[in-house]
């Protein structure tokens, strides 16, 4: 865990702590849920995300970013929540979920884009990203590949220009092939094991979020629920 880690925590209530993707931060959580009467909102930035720093040799995965979740908690003394994220997110949630079961009341998990394997297909378009972050023109790069004009006309080719903003932190590019290449669990054998209310909200066309990682999701957690969203509701970033 680091010392410097920047979260929200707002309003009374249950508990529920809600991630951002990959890329983003706790302003997405809170533009989307803030304000919401009966819950305790919270939100980490994820170590290299919005203002929490990624220190000299942290090396970003699932277990660190819900380790992040987990000493908040901690520090606040909120024995058990509510947990549930956007992509990334999501996989923090379930990585809680199944490393920390006495801490979860319950999972909404929000376009999931990993599974139980590291560097996934569908986030493949994140690596030249990554690689041209650094460059004056490398936004202008990005739009030129082949990847990106593949899915230029979809809902999420705007969000993924957000890896360009000059808001972000230098380490991103670190941040993404880690998190690419990571995996928030070892096999859906762990899901099997998850015995809380459970959510799961996917998109068919979100190229990023393939609907086929719900359903599996969905598939493996007893007594989940699984609901598709429109394609005009969009959650920006990762």
């Amino acid at each position: 865990m680091i010392s410097k880690i920047n979260y929200f925590s707002q309003g009374n209530g249950v508990p529920l702590v809600f991630q951002h993707g990959l890329t983003a931060n706790l302003n997405q959580v809170t533009g989307l849920l803030g304000g919401m009467e009966g819950i305790h909102l919270l939100s980490v930035d994820c170590p290299g995300h919005g203002l929490s720093p990624l220190p000299v040799g942290y090396q970003p995965c699932f277990d660190k970013y819900a380790d992040e979740v987990i000493a908040l908690l901690n520090k606040l003394n909120i024995e058990k929540a509510m947990f549930g994220g956007i992509s990334m997110g999501s996989g923090i949630s379930l990585n809680i979920a199944i490393r920390h079961p006495e801490r979860v009341k319950a999972l909404v998990l929000v376009r999931p884009a990993w599974l139980d394997q590291p560097n996934p297909e569908n986030l493949q378009i994140l690596l030249p990203a990554a690689r041209l972050i650094s460059k004056i023109d490398g936004k202008d790069q990005f739009k030129q590949l082949k990847e990106f004009k593949d899915i230029s006309l979809t809902s999420v080719a705007e969000s993924l220009l957000g890896v360009f903003a000059e808001e972000q932190q230098p380490e991103l590019a670190k941040v993404i092939r880690h998190m690419v290449g990571d995996r928030p669990f070892n096999d859906f054998e762990q899901l099997k094991k998850i015995n809380v209310p459970c959510l799961v909200l996917g998109n068919e066309s979100d190229p990023l979020h393939p609907y086929d990682m719900a359903e599996k999701i969905f598939e493996s957690i007893e007594g989940s629920v699984l609901r598709k969203l429109t394609s005009k509701t969009h959650f920006s970033l990762y």
